[in-house]
Formats: C-alpha cells, sequence, structure tokens
C-alpha cells in the first residue's frame, strides 16, 4: 500500500457540490480487489444497500451487509470497499452543516462501524423518500428551492436516524436524559479531541458537572468519560500510524501533545504496544 504524510479526505467541495449529493447505484458487481483505497471524507455518508452483499473496512473492522441494509459513515473515519456483490444501493453524502445536531448525535453517539437490517416496511419508505430527493436534487426548475430540497433532505436522514435508533437495545424513560447526554458528548468529543482533553472541559461545554458527566457516561457505555476521549485520540493515532509514515512524534505534536514520551505511554498503555510496535504488527 502506497503511504504519504496525509490520509487522503475526500470533500464534497472538489467534486463541485455545494451541500448534498445522492445516486442509485444499480447493479455492481466488484470482488477480489479494494474497491477504492482508504480514504476519509470530511461530510456524513449515508448508504442503502437494497440488494446484494457488501463489505468494508472502517476504522480497522470489517462491515458485511446482506440484503436491504443501511450503514452511515461519519466525517473523519478513513474506509475503503472490499467487494460488492450484485449490490444496488442508494448513496447520499451530506456536508455537517446540512445535518441537523439531533441526528448528528444519533449518529456520532451510536455504535459505530453498523449495518442496520431493514424489513420491507421500512425499506419501500426508504425508497420511495430517498426517489423523491434525487428528483428535487436533479431537478433545475427554479420553484424547487433550496428549502424544499433542505427539507426533504431533512427527513431522508431523519429515516436513517430513527433506523439507528431502533436498532439500539430499549432503555426506560428515566435513562433517556442519560442517553442524550452521552450522544452530546460523544458528537462534540469527535470534533475536539485534538485539543480538549479534560473531562471537566466536556462537562463545563455541556453546563453539567464533571462528576454528573462521568456518571452518566458510564452508566451508558460502561466506560468512564476519560476512557473516550483517549479511545478517539488512540483511534486516531492509528490510522496515521497505519495509512501514513509520519514519525510518532509529529503524530503525537499533532494530535495536542507535545511531551512525545507521555504520547507513547500513553498508547502502549491504551494498546498494549508502542506505537511502532503497533505500525510493524499491522503493516505485515
Amino acid at each position: 500500500m502506497k503511504r504519504s504524510s496525509q490520509i487522503p479526505t475526500h470533500t464534497l467541495q472538489e467534486r463541485g457540490v455545494a451541500a448534498f449529493e445522492i445516486h442509485e447505484i444499480k447493479e455492481i458487481d466488484l470482488e477480489g480487489n479494494v474497491i477504492n483505497h482508504a480514504h476519509r471524507d470530511d461530510n456524513y455518508i449515508f448508504f442503502w444497500q437494497k440488494t446484494g452483499r457488501s463489505k468494508l473496512i472502517i476504522d480497522f473492522q470489517e462491515i458485511e451487509a446482506s440484503g436491504s441494509a443501511i450503514l452511515c459513515i461519519i466525517p473523519g473515519q478513513v474506509h475503503h470497499g472490499i467487494y460488492a456483490i450484485g449490490t444496488t444501493a442508494w448513496f447520499l453524502a451530506v456536508d455537517t452543516s446540512w445535518v441537523l445536531d439531533s441526528f448528528r448525535s444519533v449518529f456520532d453517539g451510536s455504535t459505530r462501524n453498523q449495518a442496520i437490517p431493514l424489513d420491507t416496511s421500512k425499506a419501500r419508505l426508504f425508497e420511495e423518500s430517498l426517489q423523491l430527493l434525487s428528483a428535487l436534487y436533479e431537478s433545475k426548475q427554479d420553484y424547487f428551492n433550496d428549502q424544499t430540497r433542505r427539507s426533504m433532505l431533512d427527513v431522508c436522514i431523519s429515516l436513517f436516524a430513527v433506523a439507528y435508533e431502533q436498532g439500539e437495545p430499549p432503555q426506560p424513560k428515566a435513562e433517556l436524559r442519560s442517553t442524550s447526554i452521552t450522544r452530546q458528548f460523544k458528537s462534540m468529543l469527535l470534533s475536539r479531541f485534538r485539543v480538549i482533553k479534560s473531562p471537566s472541559a466536556y462537562a463545563s461545554l455541556l453546563n453539567i458537572s464533571s462528576s454528573y458527566l462521568n456518571e452518566v457516561v458510564k452508566d451508558t457505555t460502561g466506560h468512564p468519560v476519560s476512557y473516550w476521549i483517549h479511545h478517539e485520540i488512540i483511534l486516531e493515532a492509528k490510522r496515521r500510524l497505519f495509512y501514513t509514515d509520519n514519525t510518532v512524534k509529529e503524530i503525537s505534536h499533532d494530535l495536542g501533545y507535545q511531551d512525545t514520551t507521555y504520547f507513547i505511554r500513553l498508547f502502549g498503555k491504551t494498546t498494549g504496544m508502542s506505537p511502532l510496535q503497533f505500525r510493524q504488527e499491522y503493516r505485515k
């Protein structure tokens, strides 16, 4: 695998897209080779596989989908396809500013890297909604203005959000506030972990006490706030170690650690190996 100093990042802007794009994928068969090179996107990707089988890797995890299933890839995740067999699908890429905060907290805070199966009735609703959004997207008529498109886009994204929420275990009403706070924290963490590493700082941003944030996050996820902060930092470090040739010092500094020795200790404590050992082991 050819590596550089940066993980390639695809943007909507480089494709001449302002806010979102939608495409229907006709039946494809790609097997035996990597479908595309590992990369990130700076936008959300919503994927509904109508038929067929497919496999991709997202942040070192293999994700397989068979039949009707949806998947969301959030900004910054490194991914690439492995195969698609008899696959028909819809592809929707959306700028982060066009995804409502209430939806973002679902996708950013849900169990990531999971394909959610759809039953026939839900699949029909997805088909009708995405077809209408596609028609609005392709239309050049003036009366189909941005607000109309945006409203229909919200409908489509909400279908993905509801499906993701229904894919999680049901929770008592008393736990809904804890779940909401945890989602807000994890969504905030994704965009701030390089700069903010203190649990108390996140608690302050959420206008709650540090002890309460830690309590609800631990009750909801089984892990304290510090675990999730370190999780995002180490995951990004792993991406850089595997996909680029950046030095450990460069990666450490880019992640906000001027003390590289401390960063190496944190990486070792979290993974059980040094950064260079990880690079050597996973590049075999």
